[in-house]
Parts: structure tokens; C-alpha cells; sequence
């Protein structure tokens, strides 16, 4: 396999990496949105509870940061790492990819409890499942463009071969 089809096949641009970023940003938003929204035939007396609108927007905040500061950068770094692997068959590929993307996770939850929860960064279990989750819906959205860039570029090239 030569070195620009390796690359073509690991390696997303970085425009459609950003997209990714907030269609998983987006999606998990309006997940957390969802869980956290209690109606109000089922609202507690005397118990404050947060606008909906007010969830959307700190999950919005919170996902933003953690996917462009941390996972963002990270997955251009597996990525390339990805790349450079010498892998035969589809399923190596996978399951490497992965791997690569929960080490991802764990990394990227790491650093943000180190500087979420300063010195209490294993005291707290929530943000590493929260963070992990992340990187796998962040993989899955940029699978799904990646995969729907190569059937345009091969759709392409039929129309003008």
C-alpha cells in the first residue's frame, strides 16, 4: 500500500475534523440536555431546578472546551500515529483505531480532572467515563464523514473516469 493511499485512508481533513467536533458536541448536548430535564408534573415542591435552555448552554460550553482543547488535538496526534502503523486487514485497522481513540479518552479525561479537580483527579470516576464516551462519539462522527467523504471522492472519480 502506497504512502498517499495510506494517509488518504487515516487521515481526515482537518475541516471535516471541526465538523465532527460539533455534531459531537451538538448530539451529546442535547443527550445531557434530555437527562438532566425533569417535567414538570414530576418537579418536587420547593426544589430549584435548571431551565432547560440553561443545561443546553454550560454542556455546550463544557463539550466545546474539552472536545476542541483536548480530544481535538489528541486525535491529530493518534491519527497520525494511526498512519504510520504498518497494519494488514480491515480488522486490525479497527480494533487498533480503537484502542488508539480509548487511550485517547483516558488521556484527555486524565488531563481534564488534573485540571478540573487539581490535586483530587482519581477521587472522582465521573469525568473519565464522561470524557471516554466523548472520544467515542467524536470517532463515530468522524468515521461517518470520513466514510461519507471517500464515497463522494470515489463517486467522483467515476463521473470523470
Amino acid at each position: 500500500m502506497s504512502k498517499q493511499s495510506l494517509q488518504s485512508f487515516w487521515l481526515i481533513p482537518f475541516p471535516m475534523k471541526l465538523l465532527a467536533a460539533n455534531l459531537t458536541c451538538i448530539s451529546l448536548t442535547l443527550v445531557v440536555g434530555l437527562m438532566k430535564y425533569v417535567p414538570l408534573a414530576e418537579r418536587a415542591e420547593h426544589t430549584y431546578y435548571y431551565p432547560f435552555w440553561y443545561t443546553l448552554i454550560i454542556s455546550i460550553l463544557i463539550n466545546l472546551a474539552l472536545l476542541l482543547f483536548l480530544i481535538l488535538p489528541l486525535s491529530l496526534i493518534a491519527d497520525s500515529v494511526l498512519a504510520s502503523l504498518k497494519m494488514k486487514g480491515p480488522v486490525t485497522k479497527v480494533i487498533c483505531t480503537i484502542l488508539a481513540y480509548f487511550l485517547l479518552g483516558v488521556g484527555s479525561a486524565l488531563l481534564f480532572s488534573i485540571f478540573v479537580y487539581k490535586m483530587d483527579a482519581f477521587q472522582y470516576a465521573g469525568p473519565y467515563q464522561y470524557v471516554v464516551i466523548t472520544s467515542f462519539v467524536f470517532l463515530l462522527w468522524q468515521s461517518g464523514l470520513g466514510w461519507i467523504l471517500n464515497r463522494v471522492r470515489k463517486q467522483e472519480q467515476t463521473n470523470t473516469g
